[in-house]
Order: C-alpha cells, then sequence, then structure tokens
C-alpha cells in the first residue's frame, strides 16, 4: 500500500477512535483523536504531492499554499483543521480545561466533512 493511502487509513481509523471514546464519554481524547483524523488525512494530500512536512505547522502552512490558494480544498475544511489544532493543544495539555459533549460531537463531524473533501481530492 502506498503512503497516501496509509496516512487517509490511519485518519479514517483515528476518526473511529474518536467516535468510540465519545461513545464512552471521553471527550477530551475524543477531541484529540478527531485533530489527528484530520491531520493523517492532510498528511494524504500533501504526501500525494510528494510533499513531506516535519511539522504540525509546516503541514498547515503546505496546505494552505498546495490546496487552498489553488481552490482545490475549501477554505472551510482547511479552518477545521487549522482551528482544531488549538483544541488539541488545550485537550493535551490543558489539564484544567473542561471539554463539553458539543464540543467533541462537533469535532467528529468537521473532521468527517475534512476527511470527506481529501477523500474526492485523492
Amino acid at each position: 500500500m502506498d503512503k497516501v493511502k496509509e496516512a487517509l487509513n490511519v485518519g479514517k481509523s483515528q476518526l473511529i477512535s474518536s467516535k468510540t471514546l465519545f461513545e464512552s464519554e471521553q471527550y477530551r481524547n475524543s477531541i484529540t483523536m478527531s485533530y489527528y483524523a484530520m491531520y493523517s488525512s492532510a498528511l494524504a494530500l500533501l504526501l500525494k504531492k510528494g510533499i513531506s512536512p516535519k511539522t504540525h505547522e509546516g503541514t498547515l502552512r503546505q496546505l494552505a499554499k498546495e490546496y487552498v490558494k489553488t481552490g482545490l480544498l475549501s477554505k472551510e475544511s482547511y479552518d477545521f483543521l487549522y482551528n482544531s489544532r488549538e483544541t488539541r493543544n488545550d485537550s493535551s495539555y490543558d489539564y484544567s480545561k473542561i471539554f463539553s459533549q458539543e464540543d467533541a460531537e462537533n469535532l467528529i463531524l468537521q473532521a468527517e466533512k475534512f476527511i470527506n473533501e481529501v477523500e474526492t481530492l485523492l
């Protein structure tokens, strides 16, 4: 299997994990997995063009350059990934922050939309 498909499959698997965590009311961890589902899928898009960023910031920058500015990926989907990065940082490192069912559910829906759009581009 090629790296593009592998990255997309990891993203899809992470989305399944996010939903499982959500169903177990593990909203903080569900948020983390929703972000990584989008991130892995974004990497699949970049790998398709032979681009392999080393950082999350580099991934966002390259995704904007190669897919958003060219009109291939919607600004809405890009914003889902971009905005969820800060939420994921909070879910991973801000132990005092509380995450609601609605927070986690919204991120799952965004991840689903993001991955669906990525699949159409692959």
